[in-house]
C-alpha cells in the first residue's frame, strides 16, 4: 500500500509540475518588465506546492509559528534539510524568498525552469569564483530589501539528524545585519530518507517557524552558526519528544 501511495505522490506533484509550469512561463512575460522581485512568480510556486503536498495520502502538514513571518522586512530564512521534497515544503510557507541552490539544478527539466523564472540563485559549488559572486548577490539582495532561504547544512541528513552548518550565509547576514528566521521541519527524512523514493511509512510533516534572531554586525560567523544550530536542534527534539 505505501508503494501505490508513493508512486500516486511523485505521480500527482509531476502533474502539479506539468500543469503549472506552462501558466508561470506566461506569468513570467506578463510581469518581467515591472515584477523585479519575481512576487507574482513566487505566490504561483506556493500556490501549486500547497496543492501537491496537500494532495498526497503520506503526509499532512502542520505549520505552526506562522505569526513571525514578517514580510515588511528582510530575513535570512535557515531550515534544516532532510529530503527532496524540502524546497516545496519551503514554498508551502508562502513567504517571499530567494533560495539558493546548486547549479546542477538548472538542468533538471521543470524543477531547474521553475528556479530559474523565479530568479532563485544557483551555485557551482566547485567553482570558487562563482561561490564569492553568489555572496556578493546575496549581500545586495539583503540590502535591497529582500529574504534568503538557505538549508544551512548544505545537503539532506543522512540520519534524520541536524548536521553542522556552512558559515555562508551567516557571513551575508552579518555584513548586512540582516536577523536569520529559523525554520525546523521534521517529517520528511522518516517518510522521504536520502536513498529511495518508496515511503517506509506515513507521518506528519512539521513546518515550525521560530521566532526571529537578531544579528549583531561584530558577531563571529562561526558563533553565529553555532547559536542557530542550538536552537534549531533544541526545537527538533521537542517535537520528537526528546
Amino acid at each position: 500500500m505505501l508503494a501505490i501511495m508513493s508512486l500516486f505522490t511523485w505521480f500527482e506533484i509531476a502533474i502539479c509540475f506539468l500543469l503549472f509550469i506552462p501558466i508561470q512561463l506566461a506569468l513570467f512575460v506578463l510581469t518581467a518588465l515591472f515584477d523585479r522581485r519575481r512576487m507574482v512568480m513566487h505566490y504561483h510556486s506556493a500556490l501549486w506546492c500547497r496543492i501537491a503536498l496537500s494532495i498526497s495520502p503520506l503526509w499532512k502538514v502542520k505549520l505552526s509559528g506562522t505569526e513571525h513571518l514578517d514580510r515588511s522586512k528582510p530575513h535570512v530564512v535557515i531550515m534544516n534539510h532532510q529530503s527532496l521534497i524540502d524546497v516545496l515544503i519551503a514554498f508551502y510557507l508562502a513567504y517571499p524568498v530567494k533560495m539558493i541552490g546548486k547549479k546542477i539544478l538548472a538542468f533538471v527539466p521543470i524543477i531547474g525552469w521553475n528556479l530559474f523564472l523565479s530568479g532563485h540563485l544557483l551555485v557551482d559549488r566547485k567553482d570558487l569564483k562563482s561561490q564569492f559572486e553568489a555572496i556578493r548577490r546575496l549581500e545586495t539582495l539583503l540590502k535591497g530589501g529582500e529574504s534568503l532561504l538557505v538549508f544551512p547544512e548544505g545537503t539532506r541528513t543522512k540520519d534524520g539528524e541536524l548536521g553542522e552548518f556552512k558559515k555562508g550565509a551567516f557571513k551575508s547576514a552579518i555584513a548586512t545585519g540582516t536577523p536569520l528566521l529559523p525554520v525546523v521541519i521534521d517529517g520528511p527524512f522518516q517518510m522521504l530518507p536520502k536513498k529511495g523514493f518508496i515511503a517506509p511509512c506515513r507521518h506528519t510533516i512539521f513546518i515550525n517557524v521560530l521566532p526571529p534572531m537578531p544579528v549583531s554586525t561584530d558577531e563571529k560567523a562561526s558563533d553565529l552558526a553555532l547559536r542557530s544550530h542550538a536552537v534549531m536542534a533544541a526545537e527538533l527534539d521537542r517535537i520528537r519528544g526528546r
